[in-house]
């Protein structure tokens, strides 16, 4: 049997318009089934014991009928084009990210949860409260099951409106603004009344409030509120001024940054960090803002996405990977799980999948 470890093809690529010679793009020969077998067993079992895999392993791992040497030969063939390496002479072979990256992609499409699995994810965040309840359990679920961060941001607000406005009286100067999204989002901002409010007046501001703040942007209440003092009634002023003020606050944070971060305690006792790898991390972890733009850039569409290693584009997580998939409801968030490269990528998979869907199944329960 001929030796198959060829070398890339090189393929020259026209770009539109272009009068130039095509730059030279090298492509990866494709990998049979025994090379793919062999990959395979290579990443179970060093997922499995964070040691290096040597080939009798391999051998025994994919019930291959042929020997320890041909498999030597393979494993030679896939270290030759970057899927594996060697830490030492004398033992197996590890996965590089590349490695890593073909058993993913290999794996994607048949990822699934068993509906043991489901059931629980369904129970737990089929009975949140409100949004910031239902993100909060998301993030413990995702921390939970995979044992790794979790991250997820929540549903963006710049384009929701809002669907109910209410002020509640709750003693003579005293009542509760209740602000509900169509994302489902709920603000509660309390308002101090001038003294000798009515409820007849508050019944007059109820008005106002439903007339010129329901249906707008949450980031409109203020401006929007400050803007009709002016030609407000006489005896209405100092009541909506005191609304008015309640909503100072800004409304309309960032979203992108409104992350939720959980299950950072896994990552202490992870074997499959180096010291300084584990303390760039933790680091990184406390810097919020940064971590919600690689979420939110790693989700470009409906589908999950797997960034191994040095496809991060944040150097401090160059030894981790991301898997993260976004949701969507009248606008889109997302969520996901961080960790070693090390990781169980099919079972990560399936579990951010499935929490995704029921996150966005709750959020639509929550939105009517």
């Amino acid at each position: 049997m001929s030796d198959q470890r060829d070398e890339p093809l090189r393929v020259q690529v026209a770009l539109p318009g272009q009068r130039s010679p095509a730059p030279v793009v090298e492509v990866a020969p494709p990998l049979d089934e025994r090379k793919l077998a062999i990959l395979r067993a290579i990443v179970t079992e060093y997922i499995s014991s964070g040691e290096p895999v040597g080939s009798k392993r391999v051998v025994e791992a994919a019930n291959l009928s042929v020997s320890a040497a041909t498999v030597r030969n393979e494993m030679a063939a896939l270290e030759d084009r970057g899927y594996i390496h060697q830490p030492h002479t004398s033992a197996g072979r590890v996965l590089t990210d590349r490695g890593y990256r073909r058993f993913v992609d290999d794996l994607a499409d048949r990822a699934d949860l068993d509906e043991q699995r489901r059931e629980l994810i369904g129970e737990l965040l089929g009975s949140a409260r409100d949004v910031e309840d239902l993100l909060a359990r998301t993030t413990s679920v995702l921390s939970q099951l995979t044992r790794l961060v979790s991250l997820v941001i929540a549903p963006a607000i710049e384009s929701s409106r809002l669907k109910l406005v209410e002020l509640v009286g709750l003693g003579p100067t005293s009542a509760l603004l209740l602000l509900v999204a169509d994302t489902g989002r709920v603000e509660k901002r309390s308002v101090e009344l001038p003294p000798g409010t009515t409820e007849s007046q508050l019944d007059r501001v109820r008005v106002v409030l439903g007339e010129h703040v329901r249906g707008h942007r949450l980031g409109a209440v203020h401006p929007t509120l400050t803007g009709i003092l002016e030609d407000a009634p006489t005896d209405l002023r100092d009541v909506l001024r005191a609304v008015t003020d309640a909503t100072a606050d800004d409304l309309a944070d960032d979203t992108v940054h409104h992350i939720f971060v959980g299950g950072q305690a896994s990552l202490a006792g992870e074997q499959a960090f180096e010291r300084d790898d584990l303390s760039r991390v933790l680091q990184l972890l406390e810097e919020r803002a940064t971590l919600a733009r690689l979420l939110h850039r790693s989700t470009a569409d409906d589908e999950p996405t797997v960034r191994i290693g040095g496809e991060n584009e944040v150097e401090d997580l160059r030894a981790t990977s991301l898997v993260a998939q976004r949701y969507r409801l009248v606008t889109a968030g997302s969520l996901g799980v961080l960790g070693p490269t090390r990781m169980d990528y099919a079972s990560v998979l399936a579990t951010v999948r499935a929490v995704a869907d029921q996150l966005q199944a709750s959020l639509t329960d929550l939105s009517r």
